[in-house]
């Protein structure tokens, strides 16, 4: 069973082949007839850093050795998360795209001149390690050599009452932005409340301040930004 975490890939991104890449990609003289069938790789998320992985997994695969499968559980291929809050400036989600504007099922060319089947709104459920299989939550089954998980991060709501509130959001896709937006239009809001003076709280509260809001930043530390800057830099 090969189950592996992108960061196991390090120096793919560096331009070097590590991990499974020596037994995938092999020289023109160390293939057998055992390599004719190409390996399925499939990567589990398709954000910044899965998207990177292949693009910079199929620069390796020079001879065409693999095939590349990825599940994506939003509606529309990879975007740039950094960039979230300049979605405010343009409401076009091609503006944040990492490949090329998306079309009407948001898609990009990329995909198909890659040869890479893009599984969308299809998060990865369960992985059959003994079947080698990769189950979306659509039903659809992927049979893999190599699984990449590259699922990112996900927003850490506290338990606290009233989180599932109307008008509570967490700051992370387009389409908390486009909910948040469809809110505060509703409902008349004047100001906003981000729980976290973090970096991402901070560009959350910068996106509230966007939509003409008044924002409220709300940190458990005595400083903002506390894993970023210490005191003496907070001064």
């Amino acid at each position: 069973m090969q189950l592996v975490s992108v960061s196991i890939f390090l120096g793919f991104i560096a331009g070097k082949a590590t991990g499974f890449a020596p037994s995938l990609l092999k020289s023109n003289h160390q293939r057998t007839a055992l390599d004719a069938e190409k390996k399925k790789v499939v990567v589990i998320g398709n954000g910044m850093v899965g998207q990177r992985f292949m693009e910079n997994f199929l620069k390796l695969d020079e001879n065409k050795d693999c095939v590349l499968s990825t599940f994506c559980e939003e509606p529309r291929a990879a975007y740039n998360r950094v960039r979230l809050t300049s979605y405010f400036e343009t409401r076009n989600p091609s503006s944040l795209t990492m490949t090329s504007d998306f079309d009407e099922e948001g898609r990009t060319p990329w995909y198909e001149e890659n040869n890479v089947e893009l599984l969308l709104n299809d998060k990865a459920v369960s992985i059959d390690t003994k079947a080698k299989k990769v189950v979306g939550a659509s039903g659809k089954e992927i049979d893999y050599d190599i699984a990449v998980m590259a699922t990112g991060s996900y927003p850490f709501v506290p338990p606290i009452p009233g989180k599932q509130r109307p008008g509570v959001f967490v700051y992370r896709t387009i389409e908390d932005l486009e909910s948040m937006l469809a809110y505060a239009k509703e409902n008349n809001v004047k100001s906003a409340a981000v729980i976290g003076g973090g970096l991402l709280g901070l560009e959350a509260a910068k996106a509230a301040k966007d939509m003409g809001l008044k924002s409220h930043v709300i940190e458990f530390a005595p400083i903002l930004m506390c894993r970023q800057i210490d005191q003496g830099g907070h001064d």
